[in-house]
């Protein structure tokens, strides 16, 4: 007996309810995997942030003293701000030319940092005078401007220092950021740390997170 067969769809047909299928199945993957990968971040973007010397001056060197900051908790809690906020998103998987395409978008610092800005924390009141220190604007954005003209940092014990290591004196000069500190909107503590993410790390991150829910 002969038979006869004929395939009802041309080839391109064929081809492209494959892609469909697999893109299908694709997008439920990305969907579950963005949640690992967010989560296998977090971490590596925490350690990131407090390996700069920003962190250790902030915790317990000069820049502590300086900014008058007396609890080093603070510091901590305005990194956690940048580490909640990060968010990682699916782009939608495209057919284009019997390809598949998409990936991920990983948001980490907001470009105006007005998230940890508006954070109480970001400021300090000095309970003897009542005044304002905006540590966290000064060091994030200030660079090498002017903060308190006509006055320096004077170091060492005193008790009516907030740390008990440092006061303002009147002087001929005017406090500023340390230049090897000072930070810019596109140069600062956060930026420098981010730009220093290892590449290969974060996409095996998110290969893993995907061939587990592939």
């Amino acid at each position: 007996m002969r038979m006869n067969l004929r395939l009802v769809d041309s080839d391109k047909t064929i081809s492209q309810k494959i892609l469909s299928v697999l893109k299908s199945e694709l997008s439920i993957a990305f969907n579950k995997a963005k949640n690992t990968i967010t989560q296998n971040i977090k971490p590596i973007i925490r350690d990131s942030i407090k390996a700069e010397p920003e962190y250790t001056a902030l915790i317990s060197g000069d820049l502590r003293y300086e900014l008058g900051i007396p609890n080093p908790d603070i510091v901590d809690s305005i990194i956690e701000i940048w580490v909640n906020n990060i968010n990682v998103n699916n782009k939608p998987i495209r057919i284009k030319s019997n390809q598949l395409s998409g990936g991920f978008a990983i948001n980490m610092i907001k470009s105006d940092y007005a998230d940890v800005l508006s954070s109480s924390n970001a400021v300090i009141v000095d309970s003897n005078t009542g005044s304002l220190v905006p540590w966290l604007e000064w060091l994030l954005l200030r660079g090498g401007d002017i903060l308190v003209k006509d006055y320096e940092i004077k170091l060492g014990p005193n008790p009516r220092s907030r740390t008990g290591m440092a006061i303002m004196v009147s002087s001929t000069e005017n406090y500023r950021i340390s230049a090897k500190y000072a930070g810019t909107e596109n140069n600062n503590w956060v930026y420098r740390a981010m730009n220093k993410l290892d590449d290969t790390t974060m996409q095996n991150i998110i290969q893993n997170a995907l061939e587990k829910n592939i």
